[in-house]
């Protein structure tokens, strides 16, 4: 087998094991390009649900980024650094996701719903809206958020 054959099957049996074997609760650590067209929000809405949670320290999908397939109680190198959160899930029960000030889902949360885009966290325009009383609550969601939980909807509560 050759050099450049031995490479190509090494590629193809890679993605194949990705795409088996999906990411269900992990965070990505490699950089992506500031104000790709990959991160736009006309290509957000045009783009495939991959049931992930997507977010990026620096607005529209600059910085570090990371992503999620299930609950999450620490953010990891994004946490309390987002600004730009993409909710990617699929149209099923589990769809939307709250978004904790806290570790381990407590204090005060926000919502995003499957399909929305906030790519511009410092604009002020997301807050923590859910849990009067709570720590956190009525603060930004941006550069604040530490851990999530995927829910059925989205609810005062």
């Amino acid at each position: 087998m050759s050099v450049k054959q031995f490479i190509a099957t090494g590629a193809v049996a890679a993605g194949l094991a990705l795409a088996l074997f999906p990411t269900t609760a992990s965070a990505a650590a490699t950089p992506s390009a500031t104000g790709s067209a990959a991160h736009d929000s006309a290509s957000r809405g045009a783009a495939a649900a991959d049931g992930l949670l997507h977010a990026w320290t620096d607005p529209y999908g600059g910085g570090t980024p990371c992503f999620w397939g299930g609950n999450a109680d620490t953010w990891g190198p994004c946490r309390n650094k987002a600004s730009d959160i993409w909710n990617n899930g699929y149209a099923v029960t589990l769809d939307a996701v709250d978004l904790y000030w806290g570790l381990n889902a407590t204090g005060a949360h926000a919502c995003i719903g499957r399909g929305d885009s906030w790519n511009n966290l410092p604009s002020g325009q997301w807050r923590f809206t859910y849990g009067s009383g709570l720590g956190g609550f009525g603060q930004s969601v941006n550069d604040n958020i530490s851990s999530h939980r995927w829910v059925d909807y989205c609810s005062q509560g």
